[in-house]
Order: C-alpha cells, then structure tokens, then sequence
C-alpha cells in the first residue's frame, strides 16, 4: 500500500470521528441557564399611629369611634404624631374634645388641633362659626330650677318693671343653645346643674338685644322640648335678625306710666 492510500485513509477516517463527534453533541439538550438569584428588599418598619376615622369639621365634637389606628413608616413619624405603643388609650382619652381645625379621613391625629373641656380655648371651640357666646345672669328660680343643662335650648325673656303699670316680660330671643352652665360645660345626664351664670350661643344682632334685656330687668330661661328644637336661634314672632339690631339700638322711657320705646339718635 503506497503513501498516498494510507494518507487517503486517515483523512476519511478524522472525518469520520469529527461528524460522530458532531451528532452526538447536536442531540444532546441544551445545558439550562443559570438562575438568577434576586434579593428581596427588607419590609420596612412601621409603627402603629392615631389618625381620623372620618372627615371631621371645625368645632365637631368627637369621640372614640371617630379614630383608627394605621401602619406608619417609622421614618414618616414625627414627635407630634400618636402612636399606639406611647398611648395605648388615646381613643378613650381624646373622647369628648373638640375639634380646632378641619380632619380629613386618614389624616393623623395632632393633639394640637383638638381641646379638651376645661382647657384653655375649649368655649371658642365649641361655638359654631358666626356665633357668638353670651354669659346672662340666671339663678335656681330663672334658670328651670336647674334642670337645664348644656346643649339645652331655650327661650330667653327679661322681666322690667314699669311705673304704675307693675311688671311687663317680653321674650327677647327664641330657642337659644346653652353652651355652658357656670362652668359645666358637658352635660353627664346626671343630677341637676345649679349655677349663677349661663352662657348661651347668639348671632352678632341678637347679642345687643339680650345685652339690653340684661341692663333692663331680670332674665328668664324657658327650657325647650327636646321635640322643639329645630334651627338656630331666631327672634320672637318671625322678626329677623335687623329687627333685634334695631331693637339693640332703642332705649325705653316711661313717662308718667306710659312705656315708649325710641331709637338712639332720634326723638321721643
């Protein structure tokens, strides 16, 4: 066998291992990638914070049923928030105040926007805005022998006295809110509350008039139904607010036992 045969013979015969080599590694499967390993970002840290339950308006009285408690990032808490771990009982503590200013659901609760009764600024929480707050002198004979109590309305009358003609009552504004008695300010539902003074919710004409009735003679409670008790305060026999600024501006005169009443600034 001459060189060239044998050379003929090892060139097929690599050929040969090469294609084996080939097919057999076209029919195995292809090698799965590598997973990929993905860290999972730590959950971050909360803590449990008081905030508002509801939508709640200026001079809203609240109570527990009014907040929640919700999950707060701890980096998002400020030292004016509330939080569960520092006053467990905030609900129950904050109970019964007033609202200063404005909540909106979910809001959290800023002890600064609520008063307390018996604080500092709790009277002007409590009005309703454009109302204005009268203290009138009452006792147990004018006051419904003390059986009327904050949130109460009444009717308010003055008592004169005219020359010869005994005594005249007049009622000077109808179905009146009673802010306050003396210093009560809640009404528990308990007892009676005697006081020497009662503080009842006007509008800005109806102060002059009760201011009057006050210089005048004695003021006289009413105490409503709690049936009759719809709207605000309003002037006797569907006069209108202008009607009692004028009546603020009148003085009474009586001259030999006839009462005539003329306005500041004009003739008798």
């Amino acid at each position: 066998m001459n060189a060239v045969r044998l050379i003929v013979l090892a060139v097929a015969a690599l050929a040969a291992v090469f294609a084996a080599l080939f097919v057999r590694s076209a029919m195995q499967p292809a090698a799965a990638p590598a997973p990929v390993v993905v860290e999972q970002a730590a959950a971050p840290e909360v803590v449990q914070v008081l905030v508002a339950a509801r939508d709640m308006s200026p001079s809203s009285r609240v109570s527990g049923a009014d907040f929640r408690w919700t999950n707060w990032p701890v980096e998002a808490v400020i030292p004016a928030f509330i939080t569960r771990e520092a006053r467990p009982d905030a609900m129950d503590e904050l109970s019964g105040a007033v609202t200063r200013a404005a909540f909106v659901d979910g809001e959290p609760i800023l002890p600064g926007k609520l008063v307390q009764p018996g604080e500092a600024g709790f009277m002007a929480a409590v009005i309703d805005p454009g109302m204005r707050a009268v203290a009138v002198p009452i006792s147990a004979e004018s006051g419904a022998g003390g059986f009327i109590l904050p949130n109460d309305r009444v009717d308010v009358l003055v008592t004169t006295s005219a020359r010869d003609m005994g005594y005249i009552s007049e009622v000077l504004v109808e179905n009146v809110r009673v802010l306050a008695i003396d210093q009560t300010y809640v009404d528990d539902g308990e007892g009676v509350v005697l006081g020497s003074t009662a503080t009842l919710e006007l509008t800005p004409q109806q102060t002059s008039s009760v201011a009057l009735g006050v210089a005048e003679g004695d003021i006289v409670l009413a105490l409503r139904s709690v049936a009759d008790r719809e709207g605000g305060p309003r002037l006797p026999n569907g006069a209108d607010d202008e009607a009692g600024e004028r009546r603020g501006r009148e003085v009474r005169i009586i001259r030999y036992g006839a009462e005539q009443r003329v306005a500041l600034g004009g003739t008798p």
